[in-house]
C-alpha cells in the first residue's frame, strides 16, 4: 500500500496535488464498489455505468496529472465531467433524495473550493449550485423522472455507503489540510527564527560598523588635533624675535610623527579592504629576520613617543634567511612594537627570535597594562573598538594575523591584566637559505 500511495502523497508533492490525488483515489474506489453493489442488488444498470465511468475518469486523470504535472487542468476536467455531469445524472438515476446522493453535492462544493483558484472557484461553485438546485427541483416537481428502488433496505444500504465513503473522503481531506497547516506553521516559525537571527546579526554588523567608524575617526582626529596645535604654535613662534629654532624643530618633528601615524592608519585600512576582497599581495624574497627585527625596532624606538620604555633584544644568531615579504613582516613587527609601547610606560619591551624545528619564532613582550581574557579573545578580530578591549585603532592585529597566515605561519597572544602582553608569531624555514 505504501508503494502505491507514496508517489502521490509524499512530502515533496504540493498540497493541492495531494488533495486532487485523494479525490481521484476515492473516485476510483467508489466507482468500483458501487457498480458491484448495484449489480448484486439488481438495481438501475445506468447508475452502475455512471459510477464505473467515474472510476475510469479518476484513474486517467490521476495518471495524466502526475506524468505532466498539470493538476490544475486535471482538476477542472474532473469537476466538469464528474461534478457537473456525472453527479446530477447519478442523483436522477440513483434514487434522488432517498439514495443519499445529496451528500455528494456537498462533497463537490468542498473539493471545488480547495482545488481551484479564487476566480475559477467562484465560477465553478456557481455552476454547481445552479445544477444541484435544478436537480432537486426536478426530483420534487417531476418525481416520475427519478428512478426509485422498491425496497427500503436498498435505500438504507446505499445511503449508508454514501455517507461512510463521503465522510472518509472529507476526513482524509481534513487531515491533509491539518497536516499542511502544521507544516506551514512550523515553516513560518522557522523562518521567523531565521529572520530574528539575521536581524540580530545585521544589528551586530551595524554596531560594529558604527564602532569601527567611531574608532577610526577618533584615531585620525587625535593626531590631526596635535598637528593643528603644533602648526599654530609654530606660526606663533615664527612671529617672535629672535626665533626659537629648538621649539619650532620640536613642533615639526611632532607633526611628522603624527602624519606618519595617520599614514599607518590609512595603510591598515587599505590592507583590511584587500583582505576582505580575499587578496593580500606578497612580494617575497630571502630575508634575515634577525636583522629585520633590529632595524625595524631601532627605527621605531627613535620616535619621541616611546613612553620612557627600553628595548631588550634576545636574538638567536646566526639563523637561515627565510622566504618572506620584508615590507609586510616589518609592518607586523612595527605594529606589535607600537602596541607594546602604547600600553607600557617606563617599562621593558623584549624582542626575541628563536628557532624551533623548522620554524623561526618571533615574540614581542612587554610588562605593561596587559589585557583581560575577553580582550585576548577579541585581539585578532577585525574591528575591536570597545574601550576595555582597546588595542591600537582596532584593526592592526587583525592585519598582522592575516599577513602571518599568508606566509603560512601562526600568531598568538598571551596576556594578563596588569602583568603585560606577549605576542608571538612563526615563520617557516621551508625554502630558507643558509
Amino acid at each position: 500500500m505504501k508503494r502505491i500511495l507514496n508517489p502521490y502523497f509524499n512530502e515533496t508533492i504540493p498540497h493541492e496535488a495531494k488533495i486532487f490525488n485523494l479525490l481521484a483515489f476515492f473516485g476510483m474506489a467508489a466507482g468500483i464498489v458501487f457498480p458491484i453493489l448495484i449489480i448484486i442488488l439488481k438495481e438501475n444498470i445506468v447508475t452502475a455505468a455512471i459510477d464505473f465511468s467515474v472510476a475510469l475518469v479518476s484513474l486517467a486523470l490521476l495518471i495524466v496529472a502526475r506524468k505532466w504535472n498539470c493538476y490544475r487542468l486535471c482538476s477542472w476536467i474532473f469537476i466538469v465531467i464528474v461534478f457537473f455531469i456525472f453527479f446530477p445524472s447519478m442523483f436522477i438515476t440513483g434514487g434522488g433524495y432517498k439514495s443519499g446522493l445529496v451528500y455528494v453535492f456537498s462533497l463537490a462544493f468542498f473539493f471545488t473550493s480547495i482545488l481551484l483558484g479564487k476566480n475559477d472557484r467562484s465560477i465553478a461553485i456557481a455552476i454547481e449550485f445552479v445544477l444541484y438546485i435544478g436537480c432537486m427541483m426536478l426530483a420534487y416537481y417531476r418525481p416520475e423522472l427519478v428512478h426509485e428502488t422498491t425496497e427500503e433496505s436498498v435505500y438504507f444500504l446505499i445511503t449508508t455507503l454514501n455517507f461512510v465513503i463521503i465522510s472518509l473522503i472529507l476526513l482524509s481531506a481534513f487531515l491533509i489540510q491539518a497536516r499542511m497547516f502544521n507544516e506551514r506553521h512550523d515553516q513560518v516559525q522557522e523562518l521567523n527564527r531565521e529572520l530574528e537571527a539575521q536581524n540580530e546579526t545585521l544589528a551586530q554588523y551595524d554596531k560594529m560598523k558604527s564602532d569601527f567608524l567611531a574608532t577610526v575617526a577618533h584615531e585620525i582626529n587625535t593626531p590631526l588635533a596635535i598637528i593643528a596645535a603644533s602648526s599654530n604654535d609654530t606660526i606663533d613662534l615664527l612671529e617672535e624675535t629672535p626665533l626659537n629654532m629648538d621649539e619650532i624643530t620640536e613642533n615639526q618633528e611632532i607633526i611628522v610623527m603624527r602624519v606618519k601615524a595617520i599614514d599607518n592608519i590609512l595603510l591598515d585600512l587599505m590592507d583590511i579592504v584587500a583582505i576582505e576582497k580575499g587578496r593580500i599581495p606578497l612580494s617575497q624574497s630571502l630575508v634575515d629576520i634577525g636583522e629585520l627585527l633590529k632595524s625595524s625596532c631601532d627605527a621605531r624606538m627613535k620616535l619621541p613617543d616611546r613612553n620612557g620604555n627600553e628595548i631588550v633584544y634576545d636574538i638567536q644568531a646566526p639563523l637561515k634567511k627565510v622566504w618572506a615579504d620584508q615590507h609586510r613582516i616589518e609592518q607586523v613587527v612595527v605594529n606589535l612594537l607600537s602596541n607594546a609601547i602604547r600600553h607600557t610606560k617606563d617599562g621593558t619591551i623584549t624582542v626575541k627570535l628563536t628557532r624551533e624545528k623548522d620554524n623561526q619564532i618571533v615574540s614581542v613582550a612587554d610588562n605593561g597594562e596587559g589585557m583581560d581574557s575577553e580582550a585576548v579573545k577579541a585581539a585578532f578580530t577585525r574591528y575591536t573598538s570597545k574601550r576595555e578591549y582597546y588595542w591600537r585603532h582596532g584593526i592592526g592585529l587583525a592585519v598582522c594575523r592575516r599577513i602571518i597566515e599568508a606566509h603560512g605561519g601562526e600568531i598568538r597572544v598571551e596576556s594578563e591584566k596588569g602583568r603585560g602582553t606577549k605576542i608571538t608569531f612563526t615563520l617557516s624555514e621551508s625554502n630558507a637559505y643558509e
